[in-house]
């Protein structure tokens, strides 16, 4: 016990506690870029699929089955390694921000559309009725409407891009797994450092779990309150 103590204690302090921020940074920024760039790919192949666009429709459902019969690991290796040979060389940060961002663009696209399918139709019509252009009606009436139905399944899947992007340390980012994977390196404390990284990464989630739920209480709670206005 004297013993896991003191690795505890060289693990908290010092320069491992400025690494274990740094990669917990790197880790939030990845994250999020990724999250972005699987909002803006995920929602457009749910809108094609949905609406059944000519082309992108069927694109959208190839897409998704093959993405999701990828391993996540195989798809960064990709990115970073396989992309050169083609002439397009990718910095470890841009590599994991663009492979996180397809792969889970293919989960996205699948809460999206789902969020797309519990909207009526009824209401594209009514606001067609109003003047809207179908683009005007998707954009001001049913994404709005569909995204709050979506909110805590896309939140579940910001927190399994923050578990996700661990596996960017195989293509050198250095985050906040590769930080612990290199202070194990040092100090030979392989219990300690990954028991601190345990409890780092669900202190994380654990927020960001429960921040989720926060907005989507009070968005319930305000259209609760639009239908008494209504009514």
């Amino acid at each position: 016990m004297a013993d896991l103590l003191t690795g505890f204690r060289t693990i908290l302090t010092g320069e491992y506690v400025a690494l274990l921020l740094a990669g917990l940074r790197l880790t939030l920024a990845v994250s999020l870029c990724a999250l972005g760039v699987s909002v803006v790919v995920g929602t457009a192949l749910g809108v094609a699929r949905v609406f059944r666009l000519p082309l992108l429709g069927p694109f959208g459902n190839a897409y998704v089955e093959v993405v999701r019969g990828i391993p996540l690991i195989v798809l960064l290796s990709v990115v970073y390694y396989g992309l050169p040979a083609l002439g397009l060389t990718l910095a470890s940060f841009p590599a994991a921000v663009l492979a996180l961002g397809l792969y889970s663009a293919a989960y996205t696209s699948e809460i999206v559309r789902g969020g797309l399918s519990s909207v009526p139709t009824g209401q594209i019509e009514a606001a067609r009725s109003l003047g809207l252009s179908r683009a005007g009606a998707l954009r001001y009436v049913v994404l709005p409407q569909a995204w709050r139905v979506a909110l805590p399944a896309l939140g579940n899947e910001f927190v399994s891009l923050i578990l996700g992007s661990s596996l960017a340390s195989a293509v050198t980012l250095q985050e906040l797994f590769a930080q612990g994977k290199y202070i194990t390196g040092v100090t030979y404390r392989q219990f300690e450092v990954y028991a601190v990284l345990a409890l780092m990464y669900f202190l994380l989630t654990f927020a960001l779990t429960r921040l989720v739920r926060l907005l989507e209480r009070r968005l319930s709670r305000g259209e609760t309150l639009g239908a008494r206005r209504v009514i």
